[in-house]
C-alpha cells in the first residue's frame, strides 16, 4: 500500500474511490443537511423507544458477548419513509457502484445506537462467510459449513496469493456525530487487502474515524472494524445502508420482511434496490425475465 496519509473527511467522490481501493475504508463528509438529519434523529428515536419499551430489542450477533446495552433497530424501510432516501442516495449508490457493480441490492437497512458503558464490539469483517480461493487440487472450503468466528486468521498486510473480492459494502450514516468517546467505528486500514480474518480482539493499528452528523464512514466487506466503547455521556446514532452483490443472500430478509402497505408506496428503484426483482432469473418466482417477482398469491398453483 502506497505510504500517504490515511482517509480524512472528503467532498471529493474520486477521492472517496480512492480510499476505498487503498484502504477498505473511506469518509464521506456533509452528505445530508441539518434539517434531514434532524427529521431522521427524530423519527429514529421515537422508533427505538417504542421498540425497547415494547421490548422488543433485539441485539446483533457480532455484539460483545453479554453487552445488552445498545440497541438495534431493524428494517427501517418499513419503519419511515424518511429513511429511504439513504439508501437511494447517489453518493451511497455510486460507491456501491464502485466496490460491487452496477446492479446490487440493500441487504439491510438497520441503526446501531451505542450507550454510554457499552463495550467495544469485536473486530470481524462483513463477509467472513466468502470462501477462500483455491489453486487446482488444493480442497476448497464448503461455504455452507462456514461459521462465524473461524478465520482463517492472520495479520491484515496485503497477501501473497489471490484473495476473494468484496462482495458487500456498509454505508453508515452518522445521525450524531461520531467521536472517539461516544464509540465511533474501529478500522484497520489495508485489512481488505489481506484475504484473513481478524481475532475479534484490539489491535494498536486500528483508527477510529471521526466525523460530524450528515457524513458517513463507508468501508468493504473485507476490512476489519467493530464500534468502539461509548465513554461518553450521550448516546451515539449510526445508520448502515449495507449493499450486497444481487447474488448474496442479504442480511435481512428483505422480500419476506417488507410490509405490503409500504410495498405498495415503494417506487421501483427501491423495489430493485429490496431484491423484488430478479437478477438473471435469481430471485424469481415463477417468471425468471419479470421485471418483478410476483408474490405467492399471484403465482400459478395446482391446475386440473
Amino acid at each position: 500500500m502506497e505510504d500517504r496519509s490515511l482517509p480524512t473527511g472528503t467532498t471529493d467522490l474520486d477521492q472517496m474511490r480512492s480510499d476505498l481501493d487503498a484502504y477498505g475504508y473511506c469518509i464521506a463528509k456533509d452528505l445530508l443537511d441539518s434539517f434531514t438529519v434532524a427529521a431522521i434523529a427524530e423519527r429514529l428515536a421515537a422508533q427505538a423507544a417504542g421498540e425497547r419499551a415494547a421490548e422488543l430489542d433485539h441485539p446483533f450477533p457480532a455484539e460483545a458477548d453479554g453487552d445488552h446495552i445498545n440497541q438495534w433497530v431493524y428494517l427501517l424501510h418499513n419503519k419511515g419513509s424518511v429513511f429511504h432516501q439513504l439508501a437511494l442516495h447517489p453518493t451511497a449508490r455510486a460507491l456501491a457502484t464502485h466496490v460491487l457493480g452496477v446492479d446490487h441490492n440493500l441487504s439491510a437497512m438497520d441503526s446501531h445506537i451505542t450507550y454510554p458503558g457499552n463495550k467495544p464490539m469485536p473486530l470481524h469483517t462483513d463477509q467472513w462467510w466468502m470462501p477462500q480461493p483455491a489453486l487446482p487440487g488444493e480442497r476448497h472450503n464448503r461455504q455452507g459449513d462456514l461459521i462465524r468466528g473461524n478465520g482463517p486468521f492472520g495479520e491484515p498486510t496485503p497477501a501473497d496469493r489471490a484473495i476473494a473480492p468484496p462482495m458487500v459494502l456498509n454505508f453508515m450514516w452518522m445521525i450524531t456525530d461520531f467521536t472517539v468517546a461516544n464509540g465511533g467505528t474501529r478500522v484497520v486500514p489495508g485489512s481488505h487487502l489481506s484475504g484473513v480474518q481478524p481475532t475479534g480482539e484490539p489491535r494498536a493499528d486500528e483508527v477510529q474515524p471521526e466525523g460530524t452528523a450528515g457524513s458517513a464512514l463507508v468501508w468493504e466487506g473485507r476490512t476489519w472494524h467493530g464500534s468502539g466503547a461509548n465513554t461518553s455521556d450521550g448516546h451515539r446514532l449510526g445508520l448502515t445502508t449495507f449493499f450486497c452483490a444481487p447474488v448474496v443472500r442479504s442480511l435481512t430478509n428483505m422480500t419476506y420482511g417488507t410490509r405490503p402497505e409500504v410495498y405498495d408506496e415503494l417506487d421501483d428503484e427501491m423495489k430493485r434496490l429490496l431484491g423484488f426483482a430478479p437478477w438473471n432469473g435469481y430471485g424469481a418466482t415463477d417468471e425468471p425475465n419479470a421485471e418483478f417477482a410476483r408474490p405467492a398469491e399471484e403465482t400459478v398453483g395446482e391446475l386440473s
